[in-house]
């Protein structure tokens, strides 16, 4: 597992996004492979100080755009495929 914790200071846009999209920015860097595990949502939420279901959203956001996926029991995963992109772009569609 990854000891990821997002900088949220400089953005401006609604947490969750924020978070997606430093997500996006890692794994377009190269900070992921696919396969590596994100820290728990628990976690996260505690270190960035914010509620668990705000990460949650966040996560969802996340595997809307082909970066992650949930696993019962192993956590949240970055995915296999993940789209060859600018980082902070999104679908309009959602």
């Amino acid at each position: 597992m990854k000891n990821w914790i997002p900088d949220l200071k400089a953005r401006t846009s609604p947490y969750y996004l924020a978070i997606a999209d430093a997500l996006e920015e890692a794994v377009h860097a190269g900070v992921f492979q696919t396969g590596d595990r994100l820290p728990s949502q628990r976690i996260l939420a505690d270190f960035l100080g914010l509620h668990v279901n705000t990460i949650n959203r966040a996560m969802r956001e996340s595997a809307r755009r082909g970066l992650t996926r949930g696993h019962t029991r192993l956590g949240t995963m970055i995915e296999a495929g993940c789209p060859d992109r600018e980082p902070g772009l999104r679908n309009s569609n959602a």
